[in-house]
């Protein structure tokens, strides 16, 4: 069953203005092909698996992929950065534990480390539009889906050659790539 929104009257009938501008049919293609040109403005994507994602069966069922899967409805079972276990284990405190080693190994400061990271990232006290500060950075992040947050992680750990692996599991729900199967990543190796 797909979602229902509700627009007021006047919103309907600016979007069929748009809509003979952009040559759409029905109020679902125009509002689709408005978000898509406006994620591809912010250099966005969806949250979907690449076509091409490698994928080898490893022991245990477990799935090893060569590159990200779509990581929606998945929760981190374990991870790994640079050899130390992540504690509470997340997509969030992944990134966080990459952000730390390139920060320690590097010797930034909270500027530089902000500079270095492609994800909404202040170098400073911030908590609005989704930041949150993380004293042990000097920074605050602002909240990453999984996708977005492994893609910042793969490229910290394979440009500073910090080995990261994480080991998760998709929930049990119908819009998961594999629901219920366990998979596994890793980067800077």
């Amino acid at each position: 069953m797909m979602p229902v929104i509700r627009i007021s009257d006047a919103i309907f009938v600016d979007l069929k203005s748009v809509a003979t501008w952009l040559g759409t049919d029905t109020p679902s293609q125009t509002i689709d092909r408005l978000v898509r040109e406006k994620m591809e403005q912010l250099s966005l994507e969806r949250d979907d698996a690449p076509a091409d994602a490698a994928v080898r069966d490893a022991p245990n069922d477990e799935i090893e992929f060569q590159s990200a899967p779509g990581l929606s409805f998945t929760r981190v079972l374990e991870a790994s950065v640079n050899g130390m276990a992540v504690k509470k284990a997340n997509w969030v405190n992944v990134l966080l534990g990459t952000a730390g080693s390139v920060k320690t190994t590097r010797g930034l400061d909270p500027k530089a480390l902000s500079n270095e990271l492609q994800v909404p990232c202040k170098a400073l006290e911030y908590e609005a539009e989704g930041y949150r500060y993380r004293p042990e950075l000097g920074v605050s992040i602002q909240g990453q889906s999984a996708q977005d947050a492994w893609r910042e992680i793969s490229r910290l750990a394979n440009k500073y050659r910090l080995p990261v692996e994480v080991r998760f599991q998709w929930r049990q729900n119908d819009k998961a790539q594999y629901p219920g199967r366990i998979g596994i990543l890793r980067a800077g190796q």
